[in-house]
């Protein structure tokens, strides 16, 4: 009897340890949290990834701006525990879920707001007026978007009275001053860097980043993967093309012509689509800084000109430099321009829209350059200047 009853005292003593283990143990998985299944997988972006947990998210933003040696890091939770246990660190950025009212700082913030439904959570934005969307300018022109003035000058008053969840920001280095002004205001804000991949389909993969934070992160991962589908569909058919036209690009500001360099965003959808970029061959992922003299040495006789920027005519670019009716494309009349979309305003869909869906980019440049393999579609982004 004796016995029986020290082994049920100790049976009852390794359960009593074992609860408090578990306990322990189960506190400690909640402090560091327990990794589950990614429901997305970043695929070509570089400079974001998500970890998921059991009950927060991880995001962190390799390199927001040019040169930094930073890596931003934002947990986003509806748990206010979890918030608890992050507080106090000055490098993670806290978001606390549900977003219902944001504020973007970028043109190519808004399609992919829009590709996931989530544009009615948009209520604020600076210079409304640059923005090509119908349907957010329906919603500016109905008092549900307030215009927080010019970029570089936010009308702060404007953004407290708001008071958003959520800013969608960016910045090239030069910003960061107004970033932790806001910062400081209590205004969560989190950094877009998609301007600095350096693949098309790596600049669209950012709405993964976006829809995270609404937890629409199935419905990202499904609509990524339909326009890197046809992104590829197309890249493969102009694939085995054997003729690719000569290709340049850009116009001349002052004394220099702006280039993208062989490395640079732009430049992957010339090769893409089928042409022959002049410059594939430098190792810059830059714009390069020409003189007009050495453009002209180099593509006096390439069969497109692509990007004309402002330039919307051949009258203009004749008006602009009596110089450009020497190139080759001029005189064939082989010029196109990003310009079939702006809006009476200046919006310009394609430095809105163009950055979240690169497979129509591509479709319109195979189709200016290999007309006879793309007859089905129509020009979206670009038109032929006359």
């Amino acid at each position: 009897m004796k016995n029986l009853y020290i082994l049920c005292s100790i049976l009852i003593l390794l359960m009593i340890i074992g609860c408090s283990d578990h306990k322990k143990v189960r506190q400690n998985k909640v402090g560091e949290g327990i990794r589950v299944q990614a429901p997305t997988k970043v695929k070509y972006a570089k400079r974001f990834n998500i970890t998921y947990f059991d009950s927060y998210k991880k995001i962190e933003v390799n390199e927001p701006w040019p040169g930094s040696p930073d890596t931003l890091v934002y947990i986003i939770t509806k748990d206010i525990s979890i918030m608890d246990l992050f507080k106090g660190d000055a490098k993670i950025g806290l978001v606390r879920q549900p977003i219902e009212n944001v504020v973007c700082f970028s043109t190519t913030h808004l399609p992919f707001l829009e590709l996931i439904d989530e544009e009615s959570r948009l209520s604020g934005f600076p210079t409304i007026d640059y923005i090509y969307s119908e349907k957010i300018q329906d919603m500016a022109r109905n008092g549900k978007i307030k215009d927080l003035g010019p970029s570089n000058e936010i009308n702060f008053e404007s953004l407290l009275e708001l008071n958003p969840d959520l800013v969608f920001a960016f910045t090239m280095g030069n910003e960061l001053s107004m970033i932790r002004k806001i910062e400081l205001s209590g205004i969560p804000m989190v950094l877009n860097a998609d301007y600095l991949e350096d693949h098309p389909l790596g600049r669209a993969e950012w709405i993964k980043f976006i829809a995270t934070f609404f937890d629409k992160d199935l419905e990202a991962d499904s609509i990524f993967n339909e326009i890197e589908k046809a992104y590829l569909a197309t890249k493969t058919a102009m694939d085995n093309i054997e003729k690719r036209p000569q290709i340049f690009t850009g116009v001349v500001y002052g004394d220099t012509w702006f280039m993208p360099g062989g490395k640079h965003y732009g430049t992957r959808f010339f090769n893409d689509a089928g042409g022959n970029y002049i410059w594939s061959d430098n190792n810059s992922g830059n714009i390069l800084q020409l003189s007009f003299e050495s453009v002209y040495e180099k593509a006096g006789n390439a069969d497109f000109w692509i990007g004309t920027a402002t330039y919307n005519s051949l009258k203009e670019i004749e008006q602009a430099d009596i110089r450009y009716k020497d190139f080759k494309a001029f005189k064939t009349g082989n010029i196109y321009n990003y310009s079939a979309r702006v809006s009476d305003k200046g919006g310009n869909a394609y430095f809105e829209l163009g950055y979240a869906r690169p497979d129509i980019i591509l479709k319109d440049l195979a189709k200016i350059f290999h007309p006879d393999e793309m007859k089905g579609h129509q020009f979206y982004f670009y038109k032929k200047l006359y």
